[in-house]
């Protein structure tokens, strides 16, 4: 029990802190795309778990994916919140902050498959990795684009 509540501290609790603060800056970014990174995380998780390219410690025999649940409402969603964030209010260059991201979070995940949190199989690499967490990020920019061209005003406040 013990080492599932690591992944609901650093993917849960620590996230929420910082998003609460930018559900303070930007109320309606954060209703419209922490719900839509949260279902693109665990979509891309599910399908890995299921593919058995990867798996998260602790596991959990029958639900191997709850050990990663804390991360998908929690780290993934916050930092796709980031990213339009940057890209709406700060006004930088998607493309770069869609890179950026990637590899700040291929990163991260690489110290975790270091230290044996994260285990890779059947030709999972850290490279794919890079690719995925990229594709999640190019999905949220659509959907934002998407909402954009219907006339959502992410900007507003409360």
């Amino acid at each position: 029990m013990g080492r599932i509540l690591i992944n609901i501290l650093i993917g849960f609790v620590v996230p929420w802190l910082f998003g609460i603060a930018l559900f303070k800056k930007a109320p309606t970014l954060a209703i419209l795309i922490f719900p839509v990174t949260a279902f693109i995380s665990l979509l891309i998780n599910v399908f890995g778990y299921h593919m058995k390219f990867w798996h998260f410690t602790p596991l959990i025999e029958g639900v191997e994916t709850i050990s990663s649940l804390p991360f998908d409402i929690g780290f993934y969603p916050l930092t796709g919140c980031i990213a339009i964030y940057w890209i709406d209010i700060k006004k930088k260059h998607p493309l770069i902050v869609l890179i950026l991201l990637s590899i700040l979070l291929t990163g991260l995940e690489y110290i975790a498959y270091l230290v044996g949190k994260v285990v890779y199989s059947h030709g999972w690499t850290i490279g794919w990795t890079f690719v995925s967490y990229f594709v999640a990020f190019a999905a949220v920019y659509g959907f934002y684009a998407l909402a954009r061209k219907h006339r959502v005003n992410f900007t507003s406040s409360k």
